[in-house]
């Protein structure tokens, strides 16, 4: 994002928010902070957030918008979530198994021993 469109932005944000004061300290510091960012993606995450928000935004809130941890992962996120984990080893399946059947108070082998 150019310094320029910085500065659109936060008329923008002045235009939806009376309170919200722009000046070219604001500028100079906002810049900083969104400069490896597409003026496109920031202004999506402004009108986003103008819908449900009474005070002004903070650069954070326009950032992380597209992260939000509110939102559910598509179909794609999820699979670049599940295969960064590694699957439990046998030994701790079997230590959680056994947590849980001590919770729940199942003995292991009682339904073997009724039949």
């Amino acid at each position: 994002m150019m310094k320029r469109e910085t500065f659109e932005l936060l008329k923008r944000i002045a235009v939806f928010y009376d309170q919200f004061v722009v000046n070219q300290e604001k500028v100079n510091l906002w810049h900083e902070v969104l400069k490896g960012h597409t003026f496109d993606e920031i202004h999506g995450n402004l009108l986003a957030f103008v819908e449900g928000a009474a005070f002004p935004p903070k650069v954070s809130d326009l950032l992380l918008k597209s992260t939000n941890p509110k939102t559910i992962p598509n179909a794609e996120e999820t699979m670049k979530l599940t295969s960064m984990l590694k699957p439990a080893s046998e030994i701790v399946v079997q230590r959680e198994l056994a947590k849980m059947r001590a919770i729940l108070g199942i003995e292991r082998g009682a339904k073997d021993a009724r039949a």
